[in-house]
């Protein structure tokens, strides 16, 4: 056998002589492998789209992945979010067969590695999430608990009330658990248990699938800024006097009350109401009395 063959100056990938020659891998298998390996990085080829493109069909290009998995040259992972609930799979292709589980774990763990998503993720609805955003290197499902237990277990009572409020949102006992140490914080930063329902509840989308995923997308982005501490002991601010009789004016009101300034307060319907309903009606009659006469 004569061989003459030109080194490719691009477009080109470097095969093991042990792949291609395998004693157990047909050549729909090494094909598909070597298509797969020989993808840039970030491409989003997956090995079913790589088989469409092959003209051996369905059956082989399965039997091929079979041989493939078998052989540890490809490994799949599916894993869920705890956050939105939504399911990742991710398939391994390697060009040397690995068997250790750590190997294979290193190997996903690597950045830069031949790892193809399976297809079209199936998503959970939880609400809007921006196209292309990566939430996998994001984990804030269990934050550092705030130093005051007392926190967590009112906020853990405030998450499993908000099936009374919102029956969308109900919880269950272990996924307000779960979400207590998140919600505590909004108590931290100085938000009442009613702000906390009322900013978890507003605004629903029509259908909720995961409860537990949206309450913890909406405690993560909605947090709010801490508020300044209040003193206990500190006396609360007096309020506004009237600088001639001295009597207190409601807050924001400023200058003399209504009867030091002569001023008639106007009732809130713009009519007569209580004593003035009252002189209004003596007067009527006197008016009528008179026209008798």
């Amino acid at each position: 056998m004569i061989r003459h063959a030109i080194p490719p100056t691009r477009f080109f990938s470097q095969t093991p002589n042990d792949l291609i020659r395998h004693p157990r891998l047909n050549g729909t298998a090494v094909r598909l492998l070597q298509w797969a390996l020989s993808l840039p990085e970030g491409s989003p080829e997956t090995l079913q789209s790589i088989g469409e493109k092959m003209p051996e069909g369905r059956i082989a290009l399965r039997r091929a992945r079979q041989q493939l998995e078998a052989e540890g040259y490809v490994h799949t992972r599916r894993t869920q979010s705890r956050e939105t609930g939504r399911w990742t799979t991710r398939v391994l292709v390697s060009n040397v067969p690995l068997r250790d589980p750590a190997e294979i774990e290193a190997a996903f763990a690597a950045p830069g590695g031949s790892i193809l998503t399976a297809g079209a993720p199936s998503v959970r609805a939880v609400g809007a999430s921006p196209k292309g955003e990566n939430k996998e290197e994001e984990n804030t499902s269990h934050p550092e608990p705030p130093a005051d237990e007392s926190l967590v277990a009112r906020a853990a009572a405030a998450l499993q009330r908000l099936g009374r409020r919102e029956a969308r949102l109900a919880l269950g006992v272990a996924e307000a658990a779960r979400l207590a140490p998140l919600a505590a914080r909004w108590l931290a930063h100085g938000a009442s248990e009613l702000e906390l329902g009322t900013a978890l509840s507003s605004g629903l989308p029509r259908t909720v699938h995961s409860p537990a995923g949206f309450v913890a997308r909406r405690l993560r982005d909605k947090l709010p800024a801490p508020r300044p501490a209040r003193d206990p002991a500190a006396p609360a601010a007096p309020l506004p006097e009237c600088p001639g009789c001295g009597d207190p004016l409601p807050p924001g009101r400023t200058g003399p009350c209504p009867p030091c300034s002569g001023a008639v307060p106007a009732t809130p319907s713009g009519g007569p109401r209580g004593a003035a309903l009252v002189r209004a009606g003596i007067v009527r009659r006197a008016v009528r009395s008179g026209a008798a006469d």
